[in-house]
């Protein structure tokens, strides 16, 4: 499913599309849409929908709104962009795939990454315009966003209109930039960069007379109605042409790298199903190096050019750099008029095609990489893959690389001029930076994305972010979220650095401390991994990192010791005492939801009507799951696939075996008992085998001399043994009061009470 604000606001699934009538909830979503990923205050969206007199009822008749809109969602199969209740106001998540809005900005900050190759940059914005279809939000009738919002986006548009007009004009397309031109300059006629483009196509064209008799009526118009001449630009460029002087035609090179106008792909793999970006296999070779063509890279012996990275909707804009026009000798060239670095035939006068409007030199920064979803033990959130990432996900923050679906990869902020430097989990055996395909290694460092839906956890999120921007906290802040596998730490931590945005304006990272094969980063991988995606220390304000399934302390001390610049919030199964009283921080243990936070959030994913016409049934299916987070999400999302299914046979048929029934089919990640299974193999053989005979003997509190006794070892040995299982999360509490086992982790333990069990894995 896709939204679409440029245009009538719709909601479109292929070939189907359904344009929303207009009412006051198509004015909530568009007030969404339009800040997606942002937390929207109450009031504004209030304000959007009955401008500045409002009803005294209007906050209960915008929580209607939203109800009405969660069922709008259901009835259309809209289940990736849930709309969120958070503290001050509401949040819809949404990504290129899923609203056309982002995925033209995105295509946007593609191509200002391509201005060493025209041909590329022009195909990328034609496709961004692409997206436009039709009147700017002609079914939205809000004073507020036609006033505040619709020129700001129309102003977008027309700035990549100016571009793409510029760009055919350098590439010697004049008859393409007339067909978009002739439009323009009609629909805004004091937009004077609009005539002198159609001026310029035109006499470009062979066309003279048309093209003054287009400069008499710009002159005219601009007298008439707002009593000035035209520009400078415009009057030397009516000089230029009286004179007939070669305005700057395309050097046949040039033209030649242009494809026969294929459609481009987008390069981040998340628009509409499109590959990543490249060039057809027919294209003929690349830009000479006086042109702006790669650099060979001595280390890899192949020709590289840096890829861009954007963030989602919020990165600060960054200028393109300037495409050299004809007959100018690129920055830094050593060639001189006459001896082949002027390309083109000298003229009287500098040609008119100059560098494009807000063009500066300098190299956009390369980044990228294939992001993957969370890992399993952060069960209370939904998989999300992350969008393309960049320096600093907060607004004003430095602009780097990070995480894009497309499997490009990081590469580290570089002064202009300098070579990117990969992590060393893109690099080649040597350390070297290997010129590998797009895909080939994780992505192990990038910007914390949104938690869809996140509900609960207001206790915890709050104590939290408190302790990471307390007012008179200077110094970076250590924080730790432990608990049994898939509580939902990940979704704390990830929910926590979202809300915390503001207090880190050198962004919010997420580290992945384990690799997807399940090996897990030495803290000298880890170190690395982050300077290389986020540059030394003190270079771009305070960080915020969420250090995501840390397996024990050595693991990212050396990281915490050399980032004072750094908060960091930890996510591990284990304790960390040792992290603790080394370095400082708090810990904030997690157990199973409350009965009204596992409530909360079936009403939140499967809807307050589908609940709410089951409320038996509800707090059943959450009994059943034993209010385990990852429990949960997983029967939602087998709930929301199977929407004539009633909850109260649900809860029956998953009362029946609810360790074999939690779990989505193809979806190994999101099954409890591969989850446990990895939590398993991660302890040592003493623990793993002491775990099942534990769990299967014991049915609510056990102390340490009951343990000694079932286990048949002297009890300093099962004392150590019981901190140990509880330290991997999977007891509860202990000495001196009695240890507890989830009945969850009790169900698993029964299962595997066998004295077959092996860890795969010591920690």
């Amino acid at each position: 499913m896709r939204f679409q604000l440029l245009g009538p606001l719709s909601i479109t699934d292929g070939s189907d599309t359904v344009v929303l009538p207009p009412s006051k909830p198509t004015i909530l979503l568009a007030s969404l849409l339009l800040h997606a990923n942002t937390v929207v205050s109450v009031e504004y969206l209030q304000r959007t929908m009955w401008g500045e007199e409002q009803p005294a009822t209007a906050r209960a008749a915008l929580q209607t709104c939203v109800l009405r809109l969660r069922r709008l969602f259901v009835k259309h199969g809209v289940t990736g962009a849930p709309i969120e209740a958070v503290p001050g106001g509401y949040r819809i998540s949404a990504g290129p795939e899923s609203l056309d809005l982002i995925g033209f900005r995105e295509r946007v900050r593609l191509a200002a990454g391509h201005a060493h190759d025209p041909g590329r940059e022009l195909h990328t914005l034609e496709d961004a315009l692409s997206l436009w279809q039709g009147p700017l939000l002609a079914n939205v009738r809000s004073d507020v966003l036609r006033r505040d919002e619709v020129p700001r986006l129309a102003e977008e548009r027309l700035r990549t209109v100016e571009r793409v007009c510029d760009l055919q004009l350098a590439l010697g397309r004049c008859g393409e930039a007339l067909v978009a031109l002739w439009g323009a300059t009609r629909a805004h006629p004091g937009h004077e960069r609009f005539r002198e483009q159609l001026i310029e196509a035109l006499y470009r064209s062979g066309r003279q007379t048309e093209a003054l008799a287009e400069y008499r009526r710009v002159k005219a118009y601009l007298r008439a109605e707002l009593g000035v001449d035209p520009s400078p630009a415009l009057r030397e460029l009516e000089l230029a042409i009286l004179r007939g002087e070669d305005l700057g035609r395309a050097l046949p090179s040039l033209a030649t790298v242009v494809p026969s106008r294929p459609r481009l792909p987008v390069a981040v793999g998340k628009g509409a199903g499109r590959p990543a970006a490249s060039l057809p296999p027919s294209a003929p070779a690349p830009l000479p190096a006086a042109l702006g063509a790669p650099v060979p890279d001595p280390a890899a012996g192949t020709a590289r050019e840096p890829a861009p990275s954007y963030a989602q909707g919020d990165a600060p804009r960054r200028p393109a750099p300037a495409m050299p026009h004809p007959g100018a000798v690129p920055p830094g060239s050593s060639a001189a008029p006459g001896d082949g670095g002027e390309t083109g035939p000298p003229t009287a006068r500098a040609p008119l095609h100059r560098p494009f409007p807000g063009a500066s030199a300098g190299a956009p920064a390369a980044g990228g990489g294939a992001g993957r979803p969370e890992a399993a033990d952060g069960g209370a959130a939904a998989h999300v893959r992350t969008a393309t990432g960049s320096a600093g996900v907060a607004p004003g923050a430095t602009p780097v690389p990070a995480g894009t679906s497309g499997g490009t990869r990081p590469m580290t902020a570089r002064a202009a001029g300098a070579q990117p430097r990969l992590p060393p989990s893109v690099r080649g055996a040597s350390g070297a930076s290997a010129d590998a395909a797009p895909g080939d290694g994780p992505v192990l460092v990038v910007p914390v994305a949104p938690v869809p839906a996140f509900t609960g956890r207001a206790s915890e999120t709050a104590a939290l972010g408190g302790r990471l921007t307390a007012p008179e906290r200077h110094d970076s802040a250590t924080v730790v979220v432990s608990g049994a596998p898939g509580i939902g730490k990940t979704a704390l931590a990830r929910q926590v650095a979202h809300l915390a945005g503001d207090g880190f304006p050198g962004g919010r990272y997420l580290v992945r401390m384990v690799r997807p094969d399940g090996v897990p980063l030495t803290a000298g991988e880890v170190t690395a991994e982050v300077t290389a995606a986020l540059g030394e220390p003190h270079t771009r304000g305070r960080v915020l990192l969420v250090l995501d399934d840390v397996l024990d302390s050595d693991q990212v001390l050396p990281l915490l010791h050399t980032r004072p610049d750094a908060s960091a919030v930890l996510t591990s199964r284990r304790g960390l005492a040792g992290l603790i009283a080394a370095h400082g921080g708090w810990v904030q243990r997690l157990g199973p939801l409350a009965e009204d936070e596992s409530y909360e959030l079936l009403s939140t994913a499967l809807g307050s009507e589908r609940v709410g016409a089951e409320p038996d049934a509800a707090r059943a299916l959450a009994d059943a799951c034993c209010h385990h987070p990852l429990a949960l999400r997983i029967v939602t999302a087998r709930l929301l696939t199977r929407p004539a299914l009633r909850l109260a046979d649900c809860a029956e048929w998953l009362a029946g075996d609810p360790l074999a029934r939690l779990s989505l089919p193809g979806s190994p990640h999101m099954a409890l008992r591969h989850v446990l299974d990895s939590a398993l193999g991660r302890l040592d053989r003493g623990a793993a085998r002491a775990f099942p005979r534990i769990g299967s003997h014991t049915t609510g509190e056990l102390h340490a001399s009951e343990a000694s006794a079932l286990l048949g070892l002297p009890l300093p040995e099962t004392e150590d043994l019981l901190e140990r299982l509880a330290d991997a999360g999977l007891l509860e509490e202990g000495p001196p009061g009695p240890y507890r086992m989830h009945d969850l982790l009790r169900l698993y333990a029964r299962g595997n009470d066998s004295p077959s069990v092996r860890p795969t894995q010591k920690v």
